[in-house]
């Protein structure tokens, strides 16, 4: 039997008029995927880079959304640094990016995965993950000062029952910015919800979960998330 595997419908009306204005920032085929944060998410994302003019943006997890996270940090003279754990994609993703010129704003970095100490792991309801991108790789590719961070890896759509991403903040908190946004994809998922809540008590901000989007979000700059 072929195997068959299940996922998530999640584009709504909404995700269609977000890709409408996500549109001066494609200006080629995007491969979307059921896996690729939804449109109106990454139109969210776009919103606070533009109109709090972050300049140093660090995604984890390469795709779609790199591709036009790479067009709009030139709106605000800003980088765009992209951690990827698949070499192959990662290659492909820059080879992508330097033919649309893009080069020179936004990179993907390969960093593998590789096991975590067990003394490092924290854990609640979910269980800790076994593996996150390799800590010493990672630390060299990614710049400090980081003010938008996009969590959308490592993988964690067949690992129900794990805080894959978990580690994003415990790691990076001391690369982030004065002042920063955090996002976190996939916030309809319980292990993500637990995340967040984790994350809240690192960092002494809170996160909001905005259901229409599956997304999480927290803020130094507080207010109300500009969201679609």
């Amino acid at each position: 039997m072929p195997d068959i595997r299940a996922t998530p419908e999640k584009w709504s009306l909404g995700d269609l008029l977000a890709l409408q204005s996500l549109q001066p920032l494609i200006s080629q085929y995007i491969p979307w995927t059921s896996w690729s944060m939804r449109p109106a998410a990454l139109a969210s994302v776009v919103n606070d880079l533009v109109l709090r003019e972050r300049r140093t943006v660090v995604e984890l997890g390469a795709g779609s959304s790199t591709l036009v996270l790479a067009r709009a940090v030139r709106l605000t003279e800003g980088r765009l640094v992209s951690v990827e754990h698949d070499a192959g994609f990662a290659e492909a993703m820059n080879r992508r990016l330097r033919a649309a010129g893009l080069d020179d704003r936004a990179t993907v970095r390969h960093v593998p995965l590789t096991a975590i100490p067990a003394a490092s792991v924290q854990a609640g309801r979910h269980r800790a993950p076994s593996e996150w991108y390799d800590l010493e790789t990672l630390r060299a590719a990614v710049p400090k000062n980081i003010d938008l961070l996009v969590v959308d890896g490592p993988p964690a759509g067949e690992q129900a029952d794990v805080l894959v991403r978990e580690p994003a903040v415990r790691v990076l908190r001391d690369r982030l910015a004065a002042s920063f946004s955090i996002y976190l994809d996939d916030a309809e998922r319980e292990p993500e919800r637990e995340i967040l809540a984790m994350w809240e008590s690192q960092l002494g901000i809170p996160f909001t979960i905005v259901e229409r989007i599956s997304v999480g979000v927290g803020s130094t700059d507080g207010g109300f998330t500009p969201t679609l």
